[in-house]
């Protein structure tokens, strides 16, 4: 085993990522770029799937978000096979078939997984805009901003609750918000596994929600960022164990819920003139960020890790700063910030940070509240 036979391995692997999923992980599927499954080390199949492994960019990579576990293509060998890198390596050979090839039929196998890679893209391609179109219907599902449904007023007295009544809001971006009376909480639906599969047998339960639209640069929906509501009043859904009340569904890499549009009043695909950006994790810290400062142009990302793709490069951003939540104190998410910081640097313009000096973000600010 030498240097060149690892890499060459390590390749074949990640051209046929999707199989070695399938082989090794039978009870996940693909979600996006993304293969998700159960963790069949950590027998967690009572929990939600947690396993995540790329099926582009970097074909191979992973990470157990429960675990922490994580690792290239060939550590998710060795972790899923039990053994050492050397069983994972005769693994490897016997899954790709080298240990009899000759030389004619490794290049062979080449070109044959260069066709397969160039296929995969095409699937990976279709169900990208499968996914983004799913989620725009979903948006388009909630009634409209502005026409005075009992959602709406629903989610008006949530936000009014948290400090950021939207009518308060300047420049406003109107095509951001739509709101459900009753929309499905995946996350409580029920399933059952059958030969490898997990299949939907119920429907989880429909709860009001703030459906968020999450566009590309150039305006398409991409993905919805759901925020769930609690029936019984302007709170949201009150949740429990790995729950959460809220949800991102379709392609949300690249993708920003555009909270206002700063003194200019318009969306990045016509703003003719560059302002300062402020960038931020929730919806509700947004809110309360564009409020307060009306002089720039304020985009939530859904996540912490989003915030690294958000599209600063566009003309209309003249500079970023960065709204960090006073939670991010982990190992995990000092560093998830650090490469956000990184990542936006490279867009080269002035990049700036701000904290709350109040609770844990600039929401908790504006409705003076203080977490310590």
């Amino acid at each position: 085993m030498n240097r060149s036979d690892t890499s060459e391995i390590k390749q074949a692997l990640k051209d046929r990522i999707e199989s070695v999923c399938q082989r090794l992980l039978p009870t996940g599927k693909r979600q996006g770029r993304l293969w998700v499954s159960h963790n069949p080390i950590e027998n967690d199949f009572h929990q939600t799937p947690e396993l995540k492994v790329a099926l582009d960019r970097d074909p191979g990579a992973w990470k157990d978000y429960r675990t922490g576990e994580k690792g290239d293509v060939l550590g998710l060998v060795q972790y899923l096979t039990g053994g050492d890198f050397r069983a994972a390596m005769d693994w490897s050979r016997d899954f790709l078939g080298l240990r009899s090839m000759t030389t004619e039929q490794r290049q062979d196998m080449k070109h044959r997984a260069d066709d397969e890679r160039r296929k995969a893209e095409a699937r990976a391609e279709a169900d990208r805009l499968k996914r983004m179109g799913r989620a725009e219907q979903v948006w388009n599902s909630g009634y409209q901003d502005g026409a005075r449904s009992t959602a709406e007023a629903h989610a008006r007295a949530y936000f009014a609750a948290r400090g950021c009544p939207i009518d308060d809001i300047p420049n406003r971006d109107m095509q951001t918000f739509r709101f459900a009376a009753a929309q499905e909480y995946w996350k409580r639906a029920q399933f059952r596994h059958e030969n490898g599969r997990r299949i939907k047998v119920q429907d989880g339960p429909k709860f009001p929600a703030v459906l968020s639209a999450m566009r590309m640069p150039t305006g398409q929906i991409s993905a919805v960022h759901m925020t769930f509501l609690s029936p019984l009043g302007p709170q949201k859904l009150p949740v429990t164990g790995d729950e959460t009340a809220k949800i991102m569904f379709g392609e949300a890499r690249g993708a920003m819920i555009r909270i206002s549009h700063g003194p200019e009043g318009e969306p990045p695909e016509t703003a003719t003139r560059p302002y300062p950006l402020i960038l931020c994790e929730g919806v509700e810290d947004g809110l309360s960020l564009a409020l307060a400062i009306p002089e720039a142009r304020v985009w939530a990302a859904g996540s912490l890790g989003a915030m690294a793709s958000a599209p600063v490069w566009l003309p209309c951003v003249s500079s970023i700063i960065v709204a960090r939540d006073n939670d991010w104190e982990k190992k995990t998410a000092v560093k998830q910030f650090e490469r956000v910081m990184e990542e936006l640097s490279r867009a080269e313009k002035p990049l700036t940070e701000m904290t709350s000096h109040l609770g844990k973000d600039f929401n908790d600010l504006m409705k003076g509240e203080d977490h310590d």
